[in-house]
């Protein structure tokens, strides 16, 4: 299963995938906030889904074109969590 940090539009959005299919979704407000609100809103969207961190195999960045810092942020937060993968 893949982990898709989506921070191209309005909201910041995260996806479940696998294969080619997309499982489920989150949507939330906060780019300018992502330190504060990523790794909670990445918590909850797991929980709801009904998915242990475990069963991620791949975590993806798709990069904000407003927020350079954002998306540093989410790639390291993502490289954090590829380590316990």
């Amino acid at each position: 299963m893949d982990l898709i940090i989506d921070l191209s539009k309005k909201e910041s959005c995260l996806i479940l995938k696998q294969g080619n299919k997309e499982i489920a979704s989150h949507y939330w407000t906060g780019l300018y906030q992502l330190s504060e609100t990523l790794l909670l809103e990445i918590d909850k969207f797991l929980n709801k889904s009904k998915i242990e961190l475990d069963d991620i195999k791949k975590i993806e960045v798709i990069p904000s074109k407003e927020s350079m810092a954002s998306t540093k942020i989410a790639k390291a937060i993502a490289l954090g969590l590829k380590v316990n993968l």
